[in-house]
């Protein structure tokens, strides 16, 4: 997954949209449906919101649709943390059994540059700032050749 700022939740919404994402929020609203019933197998992104306030008007308006998670008993709404995991769940559910996970989705470069900028995101860093390929990896993930002399002489930079 890959993290891109915006000053505005208009611009991060438009944005995926350009690039083929249906965009929910977690929003308990007279139109809001079950978050069972949506099709996590296509590009989805689910806003969330803060804790009590939930996401803003602005950010309501804008999306596809709202999801909510059903509830009984005398609770109106869950923990942010606990709806985006119940939320995720179902997504992963839904990607597993559509055969999301058999194979990567990546291409081996793709694969090899974010496990790259996972496991080593300050020599990541300071290899682009440098204008430097990424030093190769082992099967076990470590830097092939002396990785803590290469790490001091890039962050001595």
């Amino acid at each position: 997954m890959q993290v891109i700022l915006h000053e505005e939740v208009a611009s991060g919404i438009d944005a995926l949209r350009q690039e083929g994402f249906r965009v929910y929020a977690a929003h308990c609203s007279k139109r809001a449906v079950d978050y069972r019933d949506v099709d996590y197998t296509q590009p989805t992104t689910v806003l969330m919101g803060a804790e009590l306030e939930g996401v803003s008007e602005t950010a309501a308006s804008l999306v596809d649709d709202h999801v909510r998670v059903p509830m009984s008993g005398l609770g109106s709404s869950l923990n942010v943390s606990v709806a985006a995991g119940i939320i995720l769940y179902e997504a992963q559910r839904q990607r597993v059994e559509a055969g999301f996970y058999n194979s990567p989705r990546l291409n081996e470069k793709q694969y090899a540059q974010t496990l790259f900028e996972w496991l080593y995101p300050r020599v990541a860093e300071a290899c682009r700032s440098r204008g430097m390929h990424y030093p190769s990896l082992d099967e076990e993930g470590h830097i092939i050749g002396n990785s803590v002399a290469l790490e001091r002489d890039l962050s001595a930079c």
